[in-house]
């Protein structure tokens, strides 16, 4: 019931969207190194704002599973800003224990997850005051390690 009360003042006010979402696109991903026992693999992303002011990215959820291994999940809290009409190119780390010393170039992998972003203006502070959560793009993809 609270939150369509709070829906309700949204429309009156002519709407909650006073701002695009970014877009995510998974580029790829990478094996930066491997040892005997374990490896570690970057996804690359692009971020990009489609408005015509800052938008705040707070947080990155994201889980990235790797052909013969255990799943890695994570949040990246860097608090990015993405700038007006700006694109940003970032790399979400992810570690994963090898067994028996298997050479992981060429494995399958997925990665998926969210980009929390912030508008900023009036009605926004006051759905994180009502404590309505901030709003999440999700990104999914996937390939094989270069």
């Amino acid at each position: 019931m609270r939150y369509l009360w709070m829906l309700l003042v949204c429309v009156g006010m002519g709407g909650c969207i006073s701002a695009w979402p970014p877009s995510v696109e998974v580029v790829g991903a990478e094996l930066m190194d491997q040892g005997p026992e374990g490896a570690r693999v970057e996804v690359a992303l692009v971020l990009s704002n489609p408005n015509d002011f800052t938008l705040p990215l707070p947080e990155t959820n994201y889980s990235v599973s790797l052909e013969g291994t255990d799943n890695f999940a994570s949040v990246d809290l860097p608090a990015r800003v993405l700038g007006p009409n700006d694109a940003q190119a970032i790399r979400l780390p992810a570690a994963f224990a090898v067994q028996g010393g298997r050479d992981l170039a060429g494995a399958r992998w997925r990665v998926s997850g969210t980009v929390t972003y912030e508008p900023q203006n009036s009605v926004r502070r006051f759905l994180t005051e009502s404590a309505v959560p901030l709003p999440a793009v999700i990104f999914l993809g996937g390939g094989e390690l270069e």
